[in-house]
């Protein structure tokens, strides 16, 4: 198939909505579908997170290593179409152990195909990158507020009815990574000193100090976020506050990201805002947002929490990766942009059991305690080592 001249910016945008629609009609019923309809234990469920996590960490680093080495387009196709199998079969084959054999599968490909598609990220002409990742960050939001708002009711039919929307909006996706996906990496180019040159070129040092200070700090934070997705909910029950009172936070969380992520947009095109002071910022919302929590005990400390992590999130999740792409070497983009979806995935795989087995020794305060010191300790770090080595940025 014949290359596009520029990646646009409209279909990368549109191919993340869609993956995010369908991925957030599976990630919330994981555990209650294998609890509750497949009869498996909650330790076993976590198994299976667990391992899933794992995998997504392999695919990662993979999908960093296929955009810099390989013809990306041709494996990205791959990836996406092991998930669109994965799902068809899961229509039909979705008992014990099929279902958690194909959802791992499927993380497999979207781990790979979502490095890829951040990699890609950063081939967008005429726009800065801040914005660009912005963007995909706000669908990828939007695709998750329609996900989880509309598969409570899907379910309620049958739950195949879940993996055939799934599966179709995994095909559209596929269609549109085959037909617009396909462009040349400006490095590309053959017969040119110039070029071959800039392919050799690394990243420099002082700058792989900032890229993996910052995904140490990225990764205490996912690590802390990860609590809100798994343990926090069984604490909030303990106090007398309903799972549905818990679901109603995560859809607070995605309508203000929806009516954020366009301020945020607005004010980074019309103002010189340091990218660095502004992941800072982020690091300093989360940390008030964790310790906040040693004092929650009812309903309304939960939602301003919430709220404090919500503006860390939308200050910081699309930062990361804006600030490691401007850091890294053309040759290396792939590589740290994997590097950023290894740190969410290994904060997913080992918060829930770091938090679990502190809070079985200890307490939910003192869990709360080491969310916060982990931010605040490496965020110093990061701010140590950006004074020592960017002191003019």
């Amino acid at each position: 198939m014949k290359q596009q001249k520029q990646l646009k910016l409209n279909w990368l945008l549109i191919g993340s909505l869609l993956v995010s629609t369908g991925t957030s009609f599976i990630w919330p019923l994981t555990t209650v579908y294998m609890h509750d309809y497949l009869q498996q234990t909650l330790s076993l469920a976590g198994v299976v997170l667990l391992i899933e996590s794992v995998v997504m960490i392999v695919g990662s680093y993979l999908g960093g290593y296929i955009f810099d080495h390989l013809h990306f387009h041709f494996w990205l196709q791959a990836a996406l179409g092991l998930s669109v199998v994965s799902m068809f079969l899961l229509i039909f084959f979705n008992g014990w152990p099929a279902y958690p054999i194909l959802l791992i599968l499927n993380a497999f490909g979207g781990s790979i195909a979502n490095t890829i598609i951040n990699s890609l990220a950063t081939l967008v002409q005429g726009k800065d990158s801040r914005y660009v990742f912005n963007m995909l960050y706000f669908m990828a939001n939007v695709g998750v507020v329609l996900g989880t708002m509309l598969v409570g009711t899907v379910i309620k039919y049958d739950i195949r009815f879940v993996f055939v929307i799934t599966w179709i909006l995994f095909i559209i996706f596929w269609l549109i990574a085959q037909f617009h996906y396909n462009v040349k990496k400006p490095l590309n180019v053959k017969n040119s000193q110039s070029q071959l040159a800039i392919t050799k070129v690394k990243t420099a040092q002082p700058n792989i100090w900032m890229i993996c200070s910052l995904l140490l700090v990225y990764l205490a934070i996912e690590i802390g976020y990860s609590q809100w997705q798994s343990n926090l909910s069984i604490y909030m029950q303990s106090l007398a506050i309903s799972l549905q009172k818990y679901s109603y936070l995560w859809t607070l969380n995605g309508v203000l990201i929806v009516i954020l992520q366009p301020v945020l947009n607005y004010l980074e095109e019309h103002y010189q805002i340091n990218q660095f002071y502004k992941a800072f910022y982020g690091f300093a919302l989360f940390g008030v947002a964790f310790v906040s929590l040693v004092f929650a005990k009812d309903y309304l400390h939960f939602i301003i929490s919430m709220v404090l992590v919500t503006l860390g999130e939308v200050i910081v999740f699309p930062t990361i990766p804006a600030l490691a792409d401007r850091l890294s070497a053309p040759a290396e983009k792939g590589k740290y942009q994997s590097f950023i979806s290894i740190s969410a995935s290994l904060g997913h795989a080992v918060g829930p059991l770091l938090g679990g087995v502190i809070i079985e020794t200890l307490s939910y305060q003192f869990l709360f305690i080491v969310m916060t010191s982990l931010v605040i300790i490496t965020s110093l770090i990061c701010l140590v080592i950006k004074f020592m080595l960017f002191t003019e940025q």
